[in-house]
């Protein structure tokens, strides 16, 4: 009894689907570890906000001190000795005042620059998200190929595994 005739492209198919497997693999851990860079960066923003929310209250509150203090400074000399000129006070509050300007607009900085990384990072989360899932239709496709011995479906898991590692170029890479 012979034996049937083996098409040369199975072998192909089958070192396809071994390669868009491995590619998949690769583009799934690529996407969980920027998808875990996203919920990362996102934690320490809302951090940075909150620091920049304290540091606002510390502001308005220091500031409404020293514009009571301003109030009483026409009362100064009829006050206790001893106590520290109400303008001496006024002038430490106004100090307090711009160093938390400063510390305010560097938290809203750092917020900022940490908010255009976790948008880079979800873009190339989704990007090699794109790509795992086009390597797993075109894994799926090939498969099929091999099962039903369609060349045509290769083809077309072919395509969609060139799709697949444009996106996942682009997710690692740019």
């Amino acid at each position: 009894m012979a034996e049937p005739q083996k098409e040369s492209w199975l072998k192909l198919v089958a070192l396809t689907v071994i390669i868009l497997a491995v590619a998949s693999g690769l583009a799934a851990f690529k996407s969980a570890a920027y998808a875990t860079r996203v919920q990362l960066d996102t934690a320490r923003e809302a951090r940075l906000w909150q620091d920049y929310q304290v540091d606002s209250i510390s502001k308005d509150t220091i500031g409404m001190n020293r514009d009571l203090l301003g109030f009483l400074k026409p009362l100064e000399g009829k006050t206790v000795k001893g106590h520290k000129p109400l303008a001496a006070k006024i002038k430490e509050y106004e100090d307090e005042i711009k160093r938390l300007n400063q510390e305010r607009d560097q938290i809203k900085k750092d917020a900022q620059i940490l908010g255009m990384q976790e948008e880079i990072s979800a873009k190339k989360a989704g990007q090699l998200g794109l790509a795992m899932i086009l390597f797993q239709l075109a894994i799926m496709s090939s498969a099929t190929a091999a099962l039903i011995r369609k060349k045509i479906l290769w083809l077309a898991g072919l395509g969609l595994g060139v799709w697949g590692l444009v996106y996942l170029v682009m997710g690692w890479v740019l």
